[in-house]
């Protein structure tokens, strides 16, 4: 037995660096492709970059992660490394995982290059979600949040495509600032992966960190490269939300889940994408206050509001992944020691703090510049 947990650890090793030079050799011939064929996402009054930029960073992701996962399963079939029972259980939800990952790969792409609108988004996305929820993997224990355990399996059934919908859309609308989307994913993707490897799941950990070697050149591109930078894209963004809503609900709905922590299991793995999810709903109230459509464009998004509050981007970035990963060990520790409801409290009051201070400020610098430019008028005019 510990024989398979290191050959399967050194499997995932592997495929992890497998996938890391793999994006390293396509993403360049992506930007080259996108320059000569001219698709570029173009600047206007809500993005900060003044240039075009290249936009299909994406339309490697689903590939690359198949690729490889594939060639994952090849050898552990090849060499028999894996449980019997527990990794033939579980090759139906990986046929609908990648059936689902397919049909929001599609719909980003097109997305990227002639457009969709929100609503054929939301009938192609609910099918895509149908994918995973068909196999089983759905919520059905909600581990003492909000007072629930087990629940009944229709209603497990319909919050799980709505966390996988929500979940889908937060990542892409969360991206808005380069390194942004891809460094909250892979915060993520590493807890998801460390929680797998507890489990013993070896094939979801090896998606987890297969996906995470891949963000890695892309993120060096997104973020840093001076010359070649490139956006992921709607078929990027969609593609990661939707794996991290499958691992959100795969990992909820392990039979051992108490083993990570003794209360709240569902609450520790919203954590890792606590703030793309809470940023994605204050947005959507904010704009339904405003008598706006609730995907409409706007700069009220948490990197938005850092920025106009004087921080660069890089450093506004870093801040939020660093509260990311903040979020995941701060709600580890405290549900060792707090009932999961005063921990969601505290999440939701910490949220709600973190964006009434930010607005105050920017309330108070927009003041501040206007007092000025009167003063500097009555000058003038004296």
């Amino acid at each position: 037995m510990e024989n398979i947990k290191l050959f399967n650890i050194l499997i995932i090793a592997v495929a992890c660096v497998i996938s890391i030079i793999i994006e390293m050799m396509v993403l360049p011939r992506i930007i080259f492709i996108a320059k000569k064929k001219r698709l570029f996402d173009l600047p206007d009054k809500r993005k900060k970059h003044s240039e075009p930029i290249p936009r299909l960073g994406g339309i490697s992701f689903t590939p690359v992660i198949l690729l490889v996962s594939l060639f994952c399963l090849f050898i552990r079939f090849t060499f028999q490394i894996w449980d019997e029972e527990l990794f033939f259980f579980r090759i139906p939800e990986t046929i609908l995982l990648v059936c689902g990952l397919l049909i929001i790969y599609l719909l980003g792409a097109k997305d990227d290059l002639v457009g969709v609108s929100f609503k054929k988004k939301f009938v192609i996305q609910f099918i895509a979600s149908l994918c995973i929820v068909c196999s089983g993997v759905y919520i059905n224990n909600l581990y003492g949040l909000l007072g629930f355990y087990e629940i009944p399996n229709w209603i497990g059934f319909l919050l799980s495509i709505g966390l996988i919908m929500f979940t889908t859309n937060a990542i892409n609308l969360i991206d808005g600032a380069d390194g942004l989307a891809s460094g909250i994913s892979a915060i993520a993707l590493l807890v998801y992966g460390i929680m797998f490897s507890m489990y013993g799941m070896w094939t979801y950990a090896g998606i987890a960190f297969i996906t995470l070697g891949m963000l890695a050149p892309f993120f060096y591109y997104n973020f840093s490269h001076p010359t070649r930078k490139i956006f992921m894209g709607d078929t990027g963004s969609l593609t990661l939300g939707f794996l991290l809503a499958f691992m959100i609900l795969r990992i909820a709905k392990h039979p051992t889940a108490y083993e990570i922590v003794p209360n709240g299991l569902l609450l520790l793995v919203l954590a890792a994408l606590f703030i793309p999810l809470f940023d994605a709903f204050k947005v959507m109230v904010v704009r339904i206050a405003m008598g706006k459509g609730p995907f409409s464009p706007d700069r009220n998004h948490i990197h938005h509001k850092l920025i106009d509050l004087g921080f660069s981007k890089k450093v506004a970035v870093f801040l939020i992944v660093a509260a990311s990963a903040f979020m995941v060990v701060a709600n580890w520790i405290l549900l060792w020691y707090l009932d999961c409801n005063v921990v969601l409290l505290l999440d939701l009051g910490c949220g709600v703090l973190v964006n009434v201070f930010i607005y105050r400020r920017i309330r108070r610098k927009q003041y501040r510049k206007q007092r000025q430019q009167e003063e500097e008028l009555l000058e003038l005019d004296s």
